[in-house]
């Protein structure tokens, strides 16, 4: 248990009720607390939920209204949402393996690992990789000829890194992901489809995290770039030659199409699919399932298929709800132009 003075001196927050003696032994949502956690109040809608709570205690904004807050013992601190964040490290230490290599990990001779490296069981690492100091590989992955892996990086089980890829440091790759496969390309000879060789490489940079059952493919000849602190969802294809800037959020079952280059903060939500040979301006937010299929200029709002600006989307989403309305009157206008024809002879 955690006493809540320990945890407010951790999140510079301040105890405007209850006592810092307190200890608390958990940390859940408004809805699921019980006696003994700690909640947060992250946005005005949850308030709903307060007369309810059962929490120990809670953390507030500072410009939160506490007066109708029942929970016992509150928190207020500047930004709520990054407090959620040291308190969940609190009690949710990071695991790491031990440092050094396994006996049942399979390395190559030739590679190159740091002592303070963490390798499990079963991962294989090939002739001439690098994995530097403080990385953490969990078992079955596999790490291919000449590839890096950088600084307190983490690679969870089954990660399958291919030759030549590089990854930066404090990168976190989760289960099921593959870096630096082949690109989907092929040319037709006549007779059959012909295999483009795939020479390139993926670089990843540092703080990139990629999430579960991606595919990063290695480029045709150059090199296909995730730059730094760039954040990628589950179930993301990212084609050869593709280039994705710093600090850009990538959500689940995105599809960026070969050489596509996408700028820096950009947002691209849920089934967005991006065409191959075009460009995305920084600080683009496209909605979910947008079809991008042209450059996009920086700072656009886009949404649909073919995309448009938000504001013309929504402009033809309220016309497509009149057209039921719309096909109905022409209906009736044609009869009734039709009748008139019919009595004049």
């Amino acid at each position: 248990m955690i006493t809540l003075q320990t945890i407010a001196e951790k999140i510079d927050g301040h105890i405007i009720k209850g006592s810092g003696h307190v200890r608390i032994s958990g940390i859940s949502s408004i809805k699921d607390a019980k006696k003994g956690d700690i909640t947060f109040l992250l946005h005005p809608r949850f308030r709903k939920y307060l007369p309810d709570c059962k929490a120990s205690a809670i953390i507030i904004g500072e410009d939160t209204d506490s007066g109708d807050i029942t929970v016992q013992n509150i928190i207020t601190v500047k930004q709520p949402s990054v407090s959620y964040l040291k308190v969940a490290e609190l009690f949710y230490p990071e695991k790491k393996i031990k440092k050094g290599i396994d006996t049942h990990a399979i390395i190559i001779k030739g590679s190159q690992i740091a002592k303070t490296a963490s390798i499990a069981p079963y991962v294989f690492v090939d002739n001439g990789a690098v994995i530097k100091a403080g990385a953490i590989l969990y078992p079955f992955v596999y790490v291919g000829k000449n590839a890096c892996i950088g600084e307190g990086s983490i690679v969870y089980p089954n990660v399958t890194i291919y030759d030549n890829v590089i990854i930066g440091k404090n990168v976190i790759i989760h289960s099921g992901s593959v870096i630096g496969s082949d690109g989907f390309g092929y040319i037709w000879d006549g007779t059959q489809h012909k295999k483009i060789p795939q020479l390139g490489i993926v670089e990843i940079e540092d703080n990139v995290e990629i999430g579960a059952n991606v595919t990063i493919d290695r480029a045709s000849l150059g090199k296909t770039l995730i730059k730094k602190g760039t954040k990628i969802d589950n179930l993301v294809q990212i084609a050869h030659n593709v280039s994705i800037g710093e600090n850009s959020i990538i959500v689940a079952q995105v599809g960026i199409a070969g050489s596509a280059t996408i700028g820096n903060n950009v947002v691209l939500a849920g089934q967005v699919g991006v065409k191959d040979h075009i460009t995305i301006g920084d600080h683009v937010k496209a909605g979910g399932q947008t079809g991008i299929t042209k450059d996009v200029p920086p700072n656009s709002l886009i949404t649909g298929t073919p995309h448009l600006s938000h504001r013309e989307w929504l402009k033809l989403q309220y016309y497509l709800k009149k057209l039921p309305d719309l096909f109905q009157r022409i209906k009736t206008i044609e009869e009734k132009l039709f009748s008139e024809a019919s009595d004049e002879h």
